[in-house]
């Protein structure tokens, strides 16, 4: 229910300042709404850390040189950051500030062109312009490559990024054109029309996806690409917004570009 009143909300032209993770159902076809084994109630943060502590104070154990975090607590951390539960932070909070921050350096980069341009926003479309939120959180944050593709074409996947949304509808309100580039591979472009258009980005004028040898270019070269056919079309990159570096850097790059938070993977 609460989705879909986020959903009228939007068509409406009225966004919802999302400051919490999306509700999540099981997907269809799926057996459990999580893929982590049930083997008790997972330990706090905290109570993962003081186990280490105690031990390591303890004159009868000895306990191994450990430089990096434990993987699984670092996972716990993840999921309290993306939950907003904890004291470390909300990822909902943290990006929707960050949009915030694009609206104001977009109304601003608008308001400095002179009528007549041809302008262009680009957008990435996984944790940018639509949230995988609800699959990364039954994977438990590992990635694992079959149900994570499954899910990205699926009518679930529908799921947008309000800030991002709302900066994609003050684009198209201002005469912006504005550019999907992303890393899917090409066999997933009509399921990622799809859902763009039903998480509410209407009227957008390019979907670019990874076409035969571009699957395997480096990021930073397909996205640069990408963007100069944008540019040799004769418009004006005015602002792009990733969440991975990779999305942003390169040449030709935008006037601004906007790296949205991403806590649940590096792509280079």
């Amino acid at each position: 229910m609460l989705r879909v009143v986020g959903v009228v909300a939007l068509a409406g032209g009225v966004c919802l300042a999302q400051m919490g993770p999306p509700v999540c159902a099981v997907p269809a076809g799926k057996q459990v709404a999580s893929l982590r084994p049930q083997v008790g109630p997972r330990p706090t943060v905290e109570a993962a850390v003081a186990t280490a502590e105690t031990a390591a104070a303890d004159p009868t154990m000895v306990v191994a040189a450990e430089p990096m975090e434990n993987f699984g607590v670092a996972r716990y951390r993840l999921e309290d950051y993306a939950d907003c539960v904890g004291t470390g932070g909300c990822y909902w909070a943290d990006l929707d500030a960050q949009t915030k921050r694009a609206e104001a350096e977009l109304k601003r980069l608008i308001a400095a062109e002179k009528n007549g341009k041809k302008l262009a926003l680009v957008l990435d479309i996984d944790e940018t312009s639509l949230t995988n939120y609800c699959e990364m959180k039954r994977e438990d944050y590992g990635f694992i490559s079959v149900p994570f593709n499954e899910w990205a074409v699926s009518t679930q996947a529908d799921m947008a990024i309000p800030g991002t949304l709302r900066l994609f509808n003050e684009a198209r309100a201002a005469g912006l054109e504005v550019f999907f580039i992303t890393g899917r591979p090409g066999e997933q472009k009509a399921a990622t029309a799809r859902n763009l258009e039903a998480a509410g980005y209407l009227g957008w004028k390019g979907l670019a996806l990874r076409e035969g040898a571009e699957k395997t270019m480096a990021t930073v070269a397909y996205k640069s690409e990408e963007r100069k056919k944008i540019v040799d079309a004769g418009y004006r990159i005015v602002m792009s917004v990733g969440d991975q570096w990779s999305d942003l850097n390169g040449d030709p790059r935008a006037e601004i570009s906007v790296k949205l938070p991403n806590p649940f993977y590096y792509l280079p």
